[in-house]
């Protein structure tokens, strides 16, 4: 039945307001399909603003909510998720995240629906300490430090499970660092970039793996009638060595960015210092240890020709990702107003 033209295909798509929902929304209707939107009553819309869908509200820790909204629905797309680096505890990412998806799958498989597109994230997969391997599809995070790593690995391991329990044909998606626009809250990965901008942020000694959030989008919608099942893909764009990122945004931008030229130790000595530091004073710590024990002198370079290959989609060049970020920050006005028209003038002529 999934190869059946978008048009007669109905999809509820969870979190579809968030930064990767309203882009899939958007690269949903593009392609006709039909767009039922799950949402909580008090979300922010302005990324699903004017759009052609169907709304429907709830949450994904209220199984009877998503009960309702499956019906009448060929597939799902399930995004929503709690996207924070920083978290007093691992279990207000955690258990969302593994309740979410335990909900998601008991009520597909009530409604009869066979398809799930299930978004995770690099963070499942994890980083190496060498830069010249490519981790790929088959790497599991091992090492998780950070609450939103461990939430990713746990939840998606057990998404896997459910998928198998339920019979339902599951396609994992999991997105790299991810740039661009619709990012109303402004999610960690575009911060990176408004943090240098601003002066709040440093580049560090470590590679990221950067993608477009319209080519993210473009894999899940493709996920929909590809993708062998319980197989997972990257949705990744170009491998980047932090600081050459940084120095790109210099180029683009004329903002000079800091570096932190210390080693892994050193970087995770600070941070300790840092953090109990804010804690003494109820400050929000800018980084935390667990953090900076993900990504300090690590690599997120990852081989996902494999995905490109299955979904058709050849992902866009860092710097163009780069680009719309800044734009869209520059639009939002999430840019220092004394630094924002130069950064204007400097993007104009690049």
């Amino acid at each position: 039945s999934y190869s059946l033209i978008g048009i007669l295909m109905k999809v509820l798509v969870t979190g579809a307001n968030g930064h990767i929902g309203s882009n899939v929304v958007r690269s949903l209707i593009d392609q006709n399909y039909q767009v039922k939107a799950f949402i909580r009553k008090e979300s922010d819309t302005r990324g699903l603003d004017g759009l052609d869908i169907e709304y429907c509200y709830g949450d994904v820790m209220k199984a009877e909510s998503l009960e309702e909204a499956v019906i009448g629905c060929d597939a799902i797309i399930h995004l929503a998720a709690v996207y924070k680096t920083i978290a007093k505890t691992p279990e207000e990412i955690v258990e969302p995240a593994i309740e979410g998806a335990k909900n998601v799958f008991a009520a597909a498989h009530k409604a009869g629906i066979k398809r799930v597109v299930y978004t995770s994230s690099i963070a499942s997969i994890g980083f190496s300490y060498d830069q010249n391997k490519l981790l790929t599809g088959n790497d599991w995070n091992q090492d998780a430090q950070n609450p939103y790593y461990i939430a990713k690995t746990q939840s998606e391991k057990a998404a896997q499970e459910l998928a198998k329990k339920h019979d339902i044909h599951l396609v994992v998606i999991c997105p790299a660092i991810v740039l661009g626009a619709q990012d109303y809250r402004v999610t960690p990965s575009n911060q990176i970039v408004m943090d240098w901008i601003n002066g709040t942020g440093q580049t560090y000694r470590g590679g990221m793996n950067v993608v477009d959030v319209r080519d993210v989008a473009d894999f899940h919608v493709a996920a929909l009638t590809k993708g062998e099942n319980c197989k997972r893909y990257i949705a990744g764009g170009e491998n980047c060595v932090v600081q050459d990122m940084g120095k790109t945004v210099t180029r683009l931008t004329g903002r000079k960015l800091m570096h932190i030229p210390t080693g892994r130790s050193v970087t995770l000595f600070t941070a300790r210092i840092v953090e109990g530091f804010c804690k003494l004073f109820g400050l929000t710590p800018p980084f935390t240890y667990d953090l900076i024990y993900e990504v300090s002198e690590r690599w997120g370079f990852y081989d996902f020709q494999e995905s490109i290959d299955t979904f058709g989609i050849t992902p866009r060049k860092s710097e163009e990702s780069l680009k719309a970020s800044i734009n869209w920050l520059l639009e939002t006005n999430k840019i220092k107003p004394g630094i924002a028209q130069k950064v204007r003038d400097k993007l104009a002529q690049s």
